[in-house]
């Protein structure tokens, strides 16, 4: 039997089963010995393919799909030092959870170890960090609905109670090229092994594997419900969650139930809504810095929710009162708890098992202890109004925050952006998702992930509601803009309708933060490393909308014009470190000097 013809049809009955489970976007490289799967791609209608000159850029905009929609999408390498170019991608999937399909193609098995060209060892170059390393094997006719079954395994363990990666490698030989059967050899194939060749006939998946989220036993449910019995100074620390949409409703419940604050990241769901009401906390970032305010702000119970929270200042406060009972809450069979203060850890269906502790507690706690979190909170967001006139990086988050629309999309850099906006952002009524690499928290990857994340909502352009989805807003540094720039080629060459707030402060403003910065001359050459560009003519070589501000008094005019049109668009504001630090430092102590007072 032609040899080239059974990789093709091999390679076509992989990509078919992916499929047939849901798979609809392929984000891939260009590369010779993943043409069987690429032309597979190409030609089947189900997957959408997007096409991009680097491995990294097409790794994160994997796992942009993946966080925005759920549900996995596939990245095709060629082999070699290619499939090492996704490792950044993966770590940051793996760490937070986003389901992936990493399908890299290889050299025969026998050119392994002998200095073959473009041939390395890579059946397990990403370790640990993929739930499972799989090997195809070479294409075979006999192998046909083992390849099938290899992608339903694939997709099985991508979406277990622990979604992550998962790596298939796959080897060809050449001819590369599509080829297709002759009409006897088809005859055969499918006299041999019909499934093989053709799958199910109604069009579902060899074997389906449904994993539905984990019920947390009743037992467990009374144990808490134990705990929280006759606490009256509760506090409710929400992290980031997978499905912010659907857990942040449910912390609402939670928190009318009990009467708790509830410290909200911005990744958590219940920041931005009305889901916690006047029981919503916003400004604790700056305020729990003080050790003076921890103290008189003493728990005697905390429920914490998903993973840990981007504020210093929190994780401090917990780490604390480890001696109290917390109650750590996520999805996932995995123990996850850096600061070592979980006293009861409840792995499961997270949303589940919080509607079931609202309904069952039925007496609220004393409104006192919330009010004096909501009065201190109040207090600080009266200090921000007071300062808002002098720009500063966190201002910038702010206008950010407050001029998005309902049903938008924020994703926020790591670094500075992300801590201003749990600092600076406030909350308010309207409910948007926000987004973040918060897995392994890197910069690298940003631009790519931003657009990942908006080719998954242009695809679903009208939501479950029936209304339409208004546009991606992305703020991130000059240091992890520079660091992707590669990206903004997808972006521009698939129009996606994404606004790249890129705040300038030439370096990397997060090194001011820490006690580096008192050890000149090595500190700004080794550290800040201040490079000296602007974004103009990246923009001009991408052919996307370029706006700069010198200095961000003129933020909300620029924003709002921006955000009133469609396609790519860059807003580059320039900003100072050394004053932005200053500003800084400013605010916060002018925050904890009037919190303290209120005590």
């Amino acid at each position: 039997m032609n040899d080239p013809a059974v990789t093709t049809v091999w390679a076509r009955a992989f990509i078919d089963e992916l499929a047939r489970q849901g798979v609809e976007h392929a984000s891939l490289a260009p590369g010779s010995r993943s043409t069987p799967l690429v032309m597979a791609c190409a030609r089947d209608k189900r997957i959408r393919t997007w096409v991009h000159l680097d491995e990294r850029c097409a790794g994160f905009f994997a796992l942009g799909i993946g966080r925005s929609s759920g549900r996995p999408s596939a990245v095709i390498t060629t082999s070699g030092t290619a499939t090492a170019n996704i490792l950044p991608a993966v770590v940051e999937a793996s760490h937070a959870g986003v389901p992936m399909v990493v399908l890299t193609a290889d050299r025969p098995p026998e050119l392994r170890g002998t200095d073959a060209n473009q041939t390395i060892d890579q059946r397990a170059i990403y370790g640990s960090f993929v739930r499972e390393n799989l090997d195809a094997g070479m294409p075979s006719a006999e192998a046909l609905r083992g390849v099938r079954t290899l992608a339903c395994r694939a997709m099985a363990s991508t979406l277990t109670p622990r979604p992550g990666p998962v790596h298939v490698n796959l080897p060809f030989e050449k001819p590369l090229e599509p080829t297709e059967l002759s009409a006897e050899d088809e005859a055969k194939l499918r006299k041999m092994d019909p499934l093989g060749l053709d799958g199910r006939a109604d069009g579902l998946p060899l074997s389906a594997v449904d994993w539905q989220p984990t019920r947390v036993p009743t037992e467990d449910l009374k144990k808490v419900l134990g705990v929280l019995k006759g606490s009256v100074r509760g506090v409710i620390v929400a992290g980031p969650t997978r499905e912010p949409e659907v857990v942040g409703p449910a912390i609402g419940l939670l928190a009318r139930a009990t009467g708790f604050p509830v410290l909200a990241d911005p990744l958590s769901g219940a920041r931005f809504g009305t889901y916690c009401g006047r029981q919503l906390v916003t400004t604790f970032d700056l305020f729990l810095r003080k050790s003076l305010v921890r103290m008189a702000l003493r728990p005697d119970v905390v429920l914490r929710i998903g993973g840990p929270p981007t504020s210093a200042s929190v994780l401090t406060y917990i780490h604390e009162y480890r001696g109290i009972p917390q109650v750590l809450i996520r999805s996932g069979p995995w123990w996850r708890d850096h600061v070592e203060a979980a006293s009861h850890v409840i792995h499961g269906d997270v949303v589940d098992f919080l509607e079931s502790m609202a309904s069952s507690l039925c007496d609220p706690s004393s409104s006192e202890w919330c009010t004096r979190w909501v009065d201190l909170d109040r207090t600080a967001r009266a200090v921000l109004t007071a300062n808002s006139e002098e720009p500063f990086e966190g201002k910038v988050l702010a206008a950010v925050a407050g001029s998005l629309p309902p049903k938008g999309a924020l994703f926020v850099s790591n670094s500075m952006p992300v801590r201003d906006l749990d600092a600076f952002g406030g909350g308010g009524s309207k409910a948007f998702r926000v987004f973040g690499n918060r897995g392994a928290s890197g910069i690298d990857g940003i631009v790519s992930t931003v657009a990942g994340i908006t080719a998954a909502v242009k695809g679903m352009e009208v939501d479950a509601t029936g209304e339409t989805q208004l546009p991606v807003v992305a703020v991130l540094g000059d240091v992890a803009f520079h660091h992707d720039m590669n990206g903004l080629l997808a972006v521009s060459k698939y129009q996606l309708d994404v606004l790249f707030v890129v705040i300038n402060n030439d370096g990397g403003g997060i090194f001011h933060m820490l006690p580096i910065r008192d050890h000149e001359p090595e500190f700004t050459s080794h550290f800040a490393a201040p490079h000296g560009l602007n974004f103009t003519h990246a923009a001009e070589m991408y052919g996307i909308r370029y706006r700069y501000l010198e200095e961000a008094s003129m933020l909300g005019e620029a924003l709002g014009d921006l955000l009133s049109e469609t396609g790519p668009r860059i807003l580059e504001i320039r900003s100072d470190r050394a004053k932005n630090v200053r500003r800084r430092k400013e605010i916060e102590k002018a925050v904890c000097q009037a919190v303290v007072a209120r005590l």
